[in-house]
């Protein structure tokens, strides 16, 4: 198996796109475990009680025997993801990954307060 790399572009203030691949490692994704699969999460995203599982016996074998798994979301299947090895990093590498870090962050943000606002215009409750 190759060793993995971890790739991002960081576009610069003038505009100009930077490819930086930096040395990974795999791990074991956090969604599936491992498996490759989890549940779909239109079935449990909300969470399940025990009274859907008496309610429905049937529903309780299915769901334990696995027959609503999806291919995992995360990691597509692959059960490991690539993650920085941040002790092989240089000082320069490091301060490209702070650099795409806050710029992801800064997105998510932006994302959230967006997805909040489209909430409050709508009139949607939460």
């Amino acid at each position: 198996m190759a060793q993995p790399k971890f790739s991002f572009t960081l576009v610069g203030d003038d505009g100009a796109e930077l490819e930086v691949e930096l040395p990974a490692k795999f791990e074991v994704c956090p969604r599936c475990e491992g498996r490759g699969t989890h549940v779909n999460p239109a079935i449990d995203g909300n969470g399940l009680s025990r009274e859907d599982f008496d309610q429905d016996p049937d529903f309780h074998e299915a769901y334990m025997a696995g027959a609503y798994d999806i291919r995992c979301e995360t990691c597509k299947g692959e059960r490991v993801l690539a993650v920085v090895d941040r002790p092989r990093l240089s000082r320069i590498q490091k301060r490209q990954l702070a650099n795409y870090q806050k710029t992801e962050a800064e997105l998510r943000r932006d994302e959230a307060s967006e997805a909040w606002l489209r909430r409050a215009e709508s009139g949607e409750r939460w």
